[in-house]
């Protein structure tokens, strides 16, 4: 059989060629792994005339891909060996550099003067940072942790990362990461960025941290948009809708995800200036939202993603039930948006009486209250909500039977796999700034927690040059800054006191480097200093650790573990308002008051107290900590487990927007493989107990994803695992996933 070369020649396939290189690169994997196994798999497809060296090297990344089993999922690693080799061919092919010469501190260099010239990397890190300065951090890079990534990793690398806008290969995954952790410690005292540099990219090349999509794809570029997601509390006033309208498109354009407060929006048939039965309703607006989302595409870059949220009491909320079944009006759908529907105690303490439930036209109450019911919580929101049941003026109002309503909710959730649930009271009972505001909504994964409040348009008016300017005065707008905490490799208490600081002072320097496409964003960043920190790991920890997910064993462990995360969140955040300063808002807060669930701490009370009088004496850096998303592609690239739920199964093929990816349970092997407890075989109620044990260390929500089996699972087990969840503090929960159901990850979120 002949092989075309890659300068056109002929030449005689050789299969000891490729052992050679196997044994190069995997020889310590030839026990479980013989190469006479792949050759036999590269066998069987290379028996074509004049195939090209290209084709082969496909042919052997497939073929270990093939391999991959639940009884031996190291061929993950050498498929990601030989996919690697194929990234250093691609860099060669521009650079003419040999493989030993690619990660050489004279390449870094010449690629960041490249890179800088052609606007691909930022200016200052030619500024910044000397060459002798950028020669001596190359030289420590850790070339070889190139050969530690799957299969998956490199794919990621592969498809999403390392390639430029012009689809050209110059980066490696180490040159990334280097690149990216030198940006990032540009706000560090100078004689310390180098320190600080590669105390990150140590641990982000290992897979101890994991940043998502938007700050792997920009940091280091002119365009740093390091951000995932962005809130918006939208106004009933027409010119601050369509301001929101103008400030989606502009948040879109650079990659955000949008989550949208929508509860603000006079119902159907209200009142417009005083004139009755005009008014429209709220779906209009979710159609122009969601047209708006289509046509602002993001280069094609990322998907876009925006989730509106609308009260349970608004009396819009059945249209808005409707507004992705297959039936009702055709010109009320929005089926490219993500709903939330955001719900009282009071309205989950009818739904379980059985008793009435009362929807109200939110500007109808304005009007004649001077005061509005979505802005009311707790005890406050159940005294104004009686009194307006009974208030004989309102003509607006409507009652329904709270279970019916429920009923509804419940059939769109099987229909559709949403709308998400939000549990407003939880989430401001448990809310650290609630001295200055509400949290009204939350995020597209459901994890976020965080006050918002509209912009409100003040004048328009021409100045003496001709100018015509329109002033609003800002609110607090959300800005999601994030990373990934990987677990399974941060769990002693020695990695715990290393990692979690270095995350903590990471995302200080994501809020200062970050592009904001609108300027309330910038200013509620700076006023709360909000961050969330990730998790990824659980299934995969307590598979290592020979603890069943479903088991109380579990949980005691996993209760203990968070507790020492808690800790050393709040110990960093301390530590870093004593050398930077605390957030703005920190008077008055929750942290200044010791905010600490003290009935749950189990041991080291007095490192606890001491944080706490250090904590009133300097105060916290960050408004808000911590927040566990999905994690699914941030999952992929430091090969985990996703968030604190269990996996989905041991062995499954996805395919995703980068490539199908084979899925195996981390390190699956005899001994843990029955640890490994797989999601849709598991008991609802455990899950929950399991994520309500996690949910008392966390001081926003967890994105709690459903996997359920529908054979099994019938409307009153579904209302059960609802009502659980509320009852033990669950704030918000995201998906309901089963096997009829198909439902795209969240974009915004993904690493």
């Amino acid at each position: 059989m002949k092989v075309t070369k890659n300068n056109g020649k002929l030449e005689n396939f050789d299969m000891s060629k490729i052992e050679v290189t196997y044994k190069r690169i995997c020889h310590w994997y030839n026990v479980k792994c013989p190469f006479s196994m792949l050759a036999e798999q590269v066998e069987r497809s290379t028996n074509v005339e004049n195939i090209s060296t290209k084709q082969i090297n496909d042919i052997i990344i497939k073929s270990a891909k093939d391999l991959i089993s639940p009884q031996n999922s190291e061929w993950e690693f050498i498929a990601g060996r030989f996919q690697m080799l194929n990234l250093y061919k691609k860099v060669r092919k521009e650079t003419g550099d040999e493989e030993d010469e690619l990660y050489s501190p004279e390449a870094f260099l010449e690629l960041i003067r490249d890179y800088v010239e052609l606007w691909y990397y930022d200016r200052r890190l030619l500024t910044e940072y000397s060459e002798a300065e950028l020669l001596d951090i190359a030289s420590q890079i850790n070339k070889k942790r190139d050969w530690d990534y799957n299969h998956t990793t490199v794919t990621m690398y592969d498809k999403r990362y390392l390639k430029n806008v012009n689809k050209v290969y110059r980066e490696l995954p180490q040159h990334m990461y280097l690149a990216i952790w030198l940006f990032l410690a540009l706000p560090e005292k100078k004689e310390d960025r180098l320190k600080v540099a590669f105390q990150i990219y140590d641990a982000c090349s290992s897979g101890k941290i994991s940043l998502p999509t938007p700050t792997l794809m920009n940091a280091r570029t002119p365009y740093h948009q390091l951000s995932s997601c962005f809130e918006l509390n939208v106004w009933d006033d027409l010119r601050e809708i369509f301001h929101n309208v103008e400030n989606m498109a502009q948040i879109s354009k650079f990659g955000w995800g949008i989550w949208v407060y929508l509860g603000n929006i006079r119902s159907k048939w209200g009142a417009i200036r005083g004139v009755k039965w005009t008014a429209g309703w709220v779906m209009p607006w979710n159609k122009i939202i969601n047209d708006t989302a289509i046509a602002v595409n993001q280069l094609w870059a990322r998907a876009w993603a925006i989730s509106v949220t609308l009260d349970v009491f608004h009396r819009d909320i059945y249209h808005f039930l409707d507004m992705q079944t297959e039936t009702g009006d055709i010109r009320a759908k929005a089926f490219d948006l993500f709903p939330s529907v955001s719900m009282p105690d009071l309205f989950m303490e009818r739904v379980e009486a059985n008793a009435s439930w009362t929807l109200f036209d939110p500007k109808e109450i304005e009007d004649k209250y001077w005061r509005r019911l979505q802005d009311t919580f707790g005890e406050e929101f159940v005294s104004f909500y009686e009194e307006l049941e009974q208030a004989p003026d309102l003509e607006l109002k409507e009652t329904v039977n709270a279970k019916d309503l429920y009923k509804v909710y419940l059939k769109t959730v099987v229909e559709t796999g949403m709308p998400y649930t939000f549990f407003r009271d939880t989430a401001n009972r448990g809310n650290p700034n609630k001295h200055a505001g509400h949290i009204y909504h939350t995020n597209l994964c459901v994890e976020i927690q965080q006050n918002t409040s509209q912009a409100e348009f003040k004048t328009e008016k021409v100045w003496e040059n001709g100018d015509i300017v329109i002033t609003y005065k800002p609110w607090d707008t959300v800005v999601c800054n994030l990373a990934s905490i990987n677990c399974a490799k941060v769990h002693t208490d020695e990695e715990i006191w290393t990692i979690l600081p270095i995350a903590m002072r990471l995302l200080d320097n994501v809020i200062e480097l970050n592009y904001y496409p609108v300027e309330e964003a910038r200013l509620t960043s700076q006023k709360y200093r909000p961050i969330w920190v990730w998790f990824l790991w659980l299934a995969q920890y307590l598979a290592e650790h020979k603890l069943n997910y479903d088991s109380e064993e579990a949980r005691a462990d996993v209760d203990g573990l968070f507790q020492k995360y808690a800790y050393a969140w709040l110990r960093a955040s301390v530590d870093l308002a004593k050398e930077r300063g605390h957030y703005d808002l920190f008077p008055g807060s929750e942290w200044s008051k010791g905010m600490f669930n003290w009935e749950y701490i189990a041991d080291k009370f007095a490192d606890w107290l001491e944080l706490q009088m250090d904590m009133e004496k300097y105060g916290t850096r960050f408004g808000y900590h911590f927040a566990p998303a999905p994690n699914t592609s941030t999952a992929l690239v430091v090969w985990t487990t996703a968030s604190v739920l269990p996996i989905y199964k041991k062995f499954f093929t996805e395919t995703n927007s980068v490539a199908p990816i084979i899925n195996v349970a981390p390190n699956l092997n005899a001994d843990n493989f029955w640890y490994y407890k797989e999601y849709v075989n598991m008991d609802m109620n455990d899950v929950i107990d399991m994520v309500s044990t996690i949910q008392k260390w966390i001081d926003q929500s967890i994105s709690f994803e459903w996997q359920i089996n529908p054979a099994k699972t019938s409307p009153w087990n579904l209302f059960s695992y609802y009502m659980k969840s509320w009852k033990q503090w669950i704030k918000t929960v995201y998906y309901v996933r089963s096997q009829s159901l198909e439902i795209e990850e969240c974009s915004s979120c993904s690493g």
